[in-house]
């Protein structure tokens, strides 16, 4: 990547670290508000070292997802810049471009048809309302609720045991760290995953079967690296975000009680606030890379062929000129063309996955607990240091 900044005020002297000292908070750092309207377009250092531009306007952001002149190959391309401790997969749906993009696509659309994914409704409505009796004494809603309905689910679909869970959480937890320190144990985090997953898959070829998504997909002309980055990318996205998300939800519903009582007594609103909450709430601290395969006007800076380009969808989502009020919850906000589940070729394969498993989830514990609290303020809570982040805890209490 060149560093090639000419603009005033983007010199090496000025470059900002990403994440920003305030990250990992309830509420956004005041950097993203500041950046939106001085410098929407700023060069900032990753984690990793990387000199990369920072976006942070709707309509730039949603330029940079979409736009065929930002790639997504290019981040696993040869002394491409990083955000993170570990590196992308090469060769799947997240690390490629069309038409490569498009084929693999292709290949695993069938399998997240939107009619195939509803048809899933009833058995993780159960699921959530057997999860729900967990938390009858309280206790922590994410490792009792959160995270064991996304990991069954994904694991269901795939075909991967769900006995395993204990031991590809470490690997995921660890895969996905923002320690540097903790690089070592990133990279044979990540390395752990990937035998394991390879095995898995291996094995499921050789069974010949057609049970679950995996054995569909292994009856593709997919390599067996290609089936097994798949995999990973599947299970990954497939629990990581929707355990946080499922948490973030709760807890902010529950920071301001009125919105929890509102749906409550409103439970077909669940759907509408649905979208909101994913408006709100943000799952990173910094943003999804693309890398400029030419030059490129962005937000009144010249983006140079090879330069790296993070796309803030927290910032985004945020951004006045989009939403009005942005930093108000609305639960009947509409329009709502948020940007938490992508943009362009790249939008979320599991979008109708995630929507049912976030809505079956709140509605089961609106029915369920409509008195439920925090059983100590949220503002206090801890929040994970990782690329795909949300609340180490939810300690409920239900009355």
């Amino acid at each position: 990547m060149t560093d090639s900044a000419t603009t005033p005020g983007n010199t090496t002297d000025d470059v900002l670290d990403i994440p920003f000292p305030d990250a990992f908070a309830f509420d956004p750092s005041p950097t993203w508000a500041r950046l939106r309207e001085e410098a929407p377009a700023v060069r900032v250092r990753t984690l990793a070292g990387a000199l990369v531009w920072l976006v942070t306007r709707y309509d730039d952001v949603r330029l940079v997802l979409a736009d065929p002149r930002f790639s997504r190959a290019g981040v696993v391309a040869p002394g491409a810049p990083r955000v993170g401790v570990s590196r992308p997969l090469p060769g799947t749906l997240p690390t490629t471009d069309p038409p490569e993009h498009t084929r693999l696509r292709r290949l695993v659309s069938g399998a997240f048809s939107p009619r195939r994914v509803e048809a899933t409704r009833p058995w993780v409505r159960g699921l959530c309302e057997e999860l729900a009796d967990g938390l009858a004494e309280g206790g922590d809603l994410r490792q009792v609720f959160a995270l064991p309905l996304p990991i069954q689910v994904i694991c269901t679909l795939l075909g991967v045991p769900y006995a395993d869970r204990e031991r590809f959480r470490e690997w995921v937890e660890l895969a996905y760290s923002l320690e540097v320190s903790e690089r070592s144990r990133v990279e044979a985090a990540m390395a752990g995953l990937l035998e394991y997953v390879g095995g898995l898959v291996a094995r499921k070829r050789r069974a010949g079967r057609s049970d679950d998504v995996l054995d569909e997909l292994c009856a593709t002309p997919l390599t067996h690296d290609e089936l097994v980055a798949f995999a990973v990318n599947l299970l990954v996205a497939g629990h990581e975000t929707s355990a946080n998300q499922i948490t973030s939800f709760v807890a902010t519903l529950l920071r301001d009680r009125r919105h929890w009582e509102r749906l409550v007594a409103e439970p077909g609103l669940v759907p509408a606030a649905v979208e909101e909450l994913m408006r709100f709430t943000r799952l990173s601290d910094v943003g999804q890379l693309r890398v400029a395969l030419e030059d490129v006007e962005v937000a009144g800076v010249v983006v140079r062929a090879g330069e790296g380009v993070m796309a803030s969808i927290g910032s985004a989502n945020r951004d006045p000129r989009a939403f009005p009020e942005p930093d108000e919850l609305d639960l009947t906000r509409a329009p709502n063309q948020h940007l938490a589940l992508g943009a362009g070729p790249h939008f979320c394969l599991g979008a109708q996955l995630a929507r049912i498993e976030l809505q079956e989830a709140l509605w089961a514990l609106l029915r369920r607990y409509p008195g439920l609290r925090p059983a100590r303020p949220v503002d206090e809570l801890v929040w994970r240091r990782v690329l795909v982040s949300g609340l180490a805890e939810l300690p409920v209490v239900p009355e």
